[in-house]
């Protein structure tokens, strides 16, 4: 696509990160995503945007292992068709999934716990993350010896990124962070997704609300029936006709 090479020559001097070619996944007869390729750049927030069953999360879910695909994914210049998924945390992969996927029997500490099995850099640096987390969530500061399964919505959410941030990994897919929140948790959620940007944590970001998503984005792409049908700037996404009419409201 035009856009998508206009794109490319403008931010070519950053490093690629997670390029993905061709990407296919299917479900028995049904094609979720259809040979979509984009690239995600070393320390961008990268938004995929689109209705339900676009194939969004499905693409998130290819890149972290968890269901099979055609194509390439790569990170870092690794192939990761044959890097089995409990093998990507260490490579610098995290996965925020959609539901949030914190274990509610267990205490908010043990979920933190549980984002350094990975890591192998010695306890003093594991606890100046800790106090990285609680800076960045004071919540969870405040409710460190809680189940995690009492927490509210928001909570848990904040919860899930910083259990995240416990791998020290370079890059989080975020599905859906603002679902089922208030718009001011929402806020609050992406104030955050923000700050860990700046920390050089690199995103690619699936959300149903795509004014938020775009605002937080450098780069950008409408997903559609499997496809790619857009991309740009997430400022770019924002400005352009169809996406306002399909997907701001305007």
């Amino acid at each position: 696509m035009a856009m998508e090479k206009l794109f490319e020559q403008r931010h070519s001097e950053v490093p690629v990160l997670l390029s993905i070619k061709n990407l296919a996944v299917s479900y028995g007869n049904i094609r979720a995503v259809r040979g979509i390729s984009f690239n995600v750049r070393q320390g961008q927030i990268a938004a995929l945007i689109g209705a339900n069953g676009a194939g969004k999360s499905s693409l998130l879910r290819a890149v972290s292992g968890m269901i099979p695909y055609e194509g390439e994914i790569c990170y870092k210049g690794i192939n990761l068709k044959d890097v089995a998924a409990h093998k990507l945390v260490s490579l610098g992969i995290t996965h925020v999934p959609e539901g949030r996927g914190i274990f509610g029997n267990l205490t908010v500490r043990e979920n933190l716990t549980l984002g350094t099995w990975c890591r192998r850099d010695g306890l003093e640096i594991i606890k100046k993350d800790y106090d990285h987390v609680v800076e960045l969530f004071p919540r969870l500061g405040e409710r460190m010896g809680q189940l995690s399964g009492t927490l509210s919505g928001g909570e848990q959410q904040m919860l899930a990124i910083g259990r995240a941030l416990m791998s020290r990994g370079d890059m989080i897919l975020l599905d859906e962070p603002s679902m089922g929140l208030s718009p001011v948790l929402a806020d609050e959620i992406f104030g955050i997704i923000d700050e860990i940007n700046k920390h050089g944590v690199t995103i690619l970001l699936v959300e149903q609300n795509a004014y938020m998503a775009l605002q937080a984005a450098g780069y950008g792409c409408v997903m559609e029936n499997g496809e790619i049908t857009l991309d740009g700037t997430g400022a770019e996404l924002i400005e352009n006709p169809r996406v306002r009419q399909a997907y701001l409201g305007v």
